[in-house]
């Protein structure tokens, strides 16, 4: 998804997270934007280092790893992701699970973790948050934080630019966007539609993160498999869907579209939990607006 404004600005990008980091600033001169875009873009540089999967010494690679079932100590906002992420496994009754870097490993949508031997099959409900930003498995499990670690690095470099006093700005990691301010930007989605309209959505101080498996998903054994996973059923999500969620914090929207995408809109009940909305964009071209109502049921 990309935004846009009409709005003079000061706009750089970093390739970050697996993806290219656009920050843009309004309304701040142009040495102060530049000072806050630096110290924005910090706050995402300690994201991808504690919490990629891919790396043997980052907090995600050293869990991973930890074949003694200790207490592992990792960076507060390592912690504070994986509290996000068991709080959203829980309201979910797990069909959001960290934990499904298992399966991604057998369909080869992620390399095995060095120096590992046999898959574990371990869960959510084997992770334990421990005083001081302790973590232990109490089953053998390999977690990946690459549904919600974007979105939460979104939040943190908001959050960063604000301290910098910048009032009106754009974070975009890859489709995981947050507006901070009452101007409205123009979001386009990033659907494969059969038409040439092109779908937009008009956002304002909140978050929308979107996801697809249309162009990521590869077949094990005949069967489609993609990078999101139906943590309940341990199963590959349908791979004809575009979804869109709409929150107040970029965490949140992110690791929704993962329990949108598995569970369409039977995902009501979870969305409504964090005060969240959706748009599901399925094969041959169908949008369903997902929007709890106050009992938790769909509304159109």
């Amino acid at each position: 998804m990309n935004s846009y404004s009409n709005s003079l600005s000061v706009e750089r990008a970093q390739p970050w997270l697996g993806t290219l980091v656009s920050i843009r600033i309004e309304g701040l001169p142009v040495p102060q934007a530049h000072r806050a875009i630096d110290a924005a873009f910090k706050e995402i540089a300690v994201v991808h280092r504690r919490m990629s999967f891919h790396d043997a010494d980052s907090d995600v690679g050293q869990l991973n790893r930890n074949r003694t079932r200790r207490p592992v100590t990792v960076h507060p906002y390592t912690f504070e992701v994986l509290q996000w992420a068991m709080r959203l496994s829980s309201f979910s009754n797990g069909c959001f699970d960290i934990s499904v870097a298992a399966e991604l490993v057998d369909w080869q949508l992620l390399p095995r973790p060095a120096g590992a031997e046999h898959v574990p099959r371990g869960s959510w409900r084997d992770i334990e948050l421990l005083p001081d930003c302790q973590v232990v498995f109490h089953r053998p499990l390999w977690i990946d934080l690459g549904g919600i670690a974007k979105g939460f690095a979104v939040d943190r470099a908001t959050e960063r630019l604000r301290a910098c006093g910048a009032l009106h700005t754009v974070v975009n990691a890859g489709g995981d966007i947050r507006v901070q301010g009452k101007s409205a930007a123009m979001i386009r989605l990033g659907a494969e539609s059969s038409t040439h309209a092109m779908p937009v959505l008009e956002l304002a101080d909140g978050s929308v993160a979107g996801s697809s498996s249309q162009r990521q998903w590869r077949c094990d054994a005949g069967l489609p498999c993609s990078p999101h996973v139906d943590g309940i059923q341990r199963s590959p999500a349908p791979t004809d869907r575009f979804v869109c969620v709409v929150a107040k914090q970029c965490v949140v929207a992110d690791a929704l579209t993962k329990v949108v995408m598995a569970q369409g809109q039977d995902s009501v009940r979870t969305l409504r939990q964090f005060g969240a909305s959706a748009h599901l964009y399925a094969s041959p071209g169908v949008w369903r607006h997902l929007e709890p109502d106050e009992r938790g049921a769909e509304t159109e």
